[in-house]
């Protein structure tokens, strides 16, 4: 695979996808929560009587689009991550799950996108509390083909699903005849002595650590597991069959989320090898700065991870 480390924007790859395939079904529905107003103007132009904007009254989205659900349209509920999950538990869990609807419900803003927000705009236990859901599928693309890709699936997709976006500036890694499945992980780059796992933007940053490993003629391969929930199970065998140290790369809690999944598919499958969890420790982010300075403080950039594992590898850092 080439990769293409430029930047560009999932929320743009969003906008594109959910256009596309409003034009081609009429049941698309998208509902924001006063956001958006420049970024969606497009959609709003094109298909004025199918986008809603409910104002600052996210629940009420919630149970607004599971009533389009009930009637056979596909709404899309769009706004900031920790404002759509966190705050709308109760109706997500009631209105949308219980009753298997087909809601898409996108956060845009995950991790700590809103770095100098604070906590109140931090999102980072929303794939845990999304994946305990019963019926809900839940998916982390790692750059804006993948977006694509994913928002083109989803309208042949059935029951609910939680899209989880960064806010801005994302590394391409795909190119336009990337395949992609829900479901069903995709191995980027092949290796036999360490196996990095990633969802997110951080499949970007296991790539790296995997480069930094070559430096150190060490193998690594990379696993995006885009799809958190249904989890890949045979995707994490195989490397657990083949691979002796695996680790998971996350931009969330190490509770509940990607590494949280992995574990348990490891443990019930007596994994032999050691397996360790790169993410946010079980504490608020109470700093404020510019993400890549919160990776820093917080432990898990590309160089810091390297660190860690390369005492496990034995290898001499540089």
């Amino acid at each position: 695979m080439t990769l293409i480390f430029f930047k560009k924007e999932m929320r743009n790859a969003f906008v594109k996808s959910i256009i596309d395939l409003a034009e081609e079904d009429e049941r698309v529905f998208l509902l924001v929560a006063d956001i958006g107003t420049y970024l969606l103007r497009e959609f709003k132009m094109r298909f004025p009587k199918r986008f809603i904007n409910v104002g600052i009254a996210e629940a009420n989205m919630i149970g607004v689009a599971a009533g389009l659900a009930m009637t056979g349209k596909i709404p899309f509920v769009y706004t900031i991550t920790p404002f759509v999950t966190a705050r709308c538990l109760d109706q997500i869990r009631v209105d949308v799950c219980y009753q298997n609807l087909n809601v898409r419900i996108v956060g845009v803003g995950s991790g700590i996108s809103y770095g100098r927000g604070g906590p109140t705009h931090h999102s980072l236990t929303d794939i845990a509390i999304m994946r305990a859901l019963p019926n809900m599928t839940v998916v982390s693309p790692s750059d804006p083909m993948e977006t694509e890709k994913l928002i083109e699936a989803t309208g042949r997709y059935s029951g609910p699903v939680y899209i989880r976006l960064p806010l801005a500036g994302d590394p391409v890694i795909h190119q336009e005849d990337y395949s992609f499945s829900i479901g069903k992980a995709e191995f980027i780059r092949e290796g036999k002595d360490l196996a990095l796992i990633g969802n997110g933007v951080m499949v970007y940053h296991a790539l790296r650590i995997a480069r930094l490993f070559g430096i150190e003629w060490k193998s690594s391969a990379v696993l995006n597991m885009h799809t958190i929930k249904p989890i890949d199970k045979e995707a994490i065998l195989k490397v657990a069959n083949e691979i002796p140290l695996i680790a998971t790369i996350e931009e969330h809690s190490i509770l509940g989320g990607l590494g949280s999944a992995v574990a348990e598919v490891l443990a019930e499958n007596s994994f032999q090898g050691i397996f360790r969890r790169f993410g946010f420790q079980d504490q608020f982010c109470s700093q404020y700065g510019e993400k890549g300075e919160l990776y820093e403080q917080y432990g898990i950039s590309s160089h810091n991870i390297f660190k860690n594992l390369s005492s496990l590898l034995g290898v001499q850092n540089r």
